[in-house]
């Protein structure tokens, strides 16, 4: 999406933000081939700790940004009236930093890269994706939100079952061992626009495997039976 609509967006003096929280650690990204102002993710996405994320952006436009937060480190000098702010990315870096979390990123993204692989990491997720996708098609009463095929997707697939609500599903499957999402997922209005106010998101890395998605699609097919709706 980013790539194909970075030029109408600035066309109309738009500033171009793209999310790649699901994006980094299931594919390779490169983000100046992206054309977009800025680009965020999380760390706790990529097994980093909670409390980390990065913002790459464009150095003149966060050169215009003032800082969100006061705090040492993101002034050069102060006086009673006035204050100059220190430079890029220091001043909106106030305060003491959460530097585990911090130390934890670049440890994660250092092991993803160099002893795993993106490229690696990209090809068990569309293997898995793809298997679980067909695994699903089998059970009548699942909607799945979102494209249809694994090269659409990250490792992500995003479901409705018929006469179940999410939080049953995700409860009835974390008693299993299985875990898995319910709700809105932070993003109401796509939700809204899908004609699904809850939903269940199941995620696959590189260390789940076709057993993994066996066991999920065995104790998902029982669910509706276990809320007394019949077996699908």
């Amino acid at each position: 999406m980013c790539r194909r609509r970075p030029g109408r967006a600035h066309e109309v003096g738009a500033v171009l933000v793209c999310d790649g929280s699901q994006a980094v650690g299931h594919l390779p990204v490169r983000v100046e081939e992206l054309g977009v102002d800025f680009y965020v993710f999380t760390g706790h996405k990529i097994m980093a700790l909670n409390g980390a994320g990065v913002v790459y952006g464009r150095r003149d436009l966060l050169e215009e940004m003032d800082p969100f937060l006061l705090g040492g480190d993101m002034i050069e000098y102060v006086q009673e009236q006035s204050a100059t702010f220190n430079t890029v990315p220091y001043k909106f870096e106030a305060g003491t930093p959460l530097s585990e979390a911090v130390i934890s990123l670049g440890a994660a993204l250092d092991y993803l890269e160099e002893r795993v692989g993106f490229e690696r990491i990209q090809q068990v997720d569309r293997e898995l994706t793809g298997y679980l996708l067909a695994g699903l098609a089998n059970i009548p009463e699942i909607t799945i939100l979102g494209g249809a095929t694994a090269q659409e997707r990250t490792g992500i697939i995003t479901f409705t079952l018929e006469g179940v609500h999410a939080h049953d599903v995700a409860q009835i499957l974390s008693m299993k061992g299985i875990c898995v999402r319910s709700g809105h997922h932070c993003a109401q209005p796509l939700a809204k626009f899908c004609g699904a106010s809850s939903s269940t998101r199941v995620s696959l890395w590189f260390y789940n495997t076709k057993e993994d998605c066996d066991v999920f699609l065995t104790e998902l097919s029982r669910v509706r039976r276990l809320m007394g709706l019949g077996v699908s």
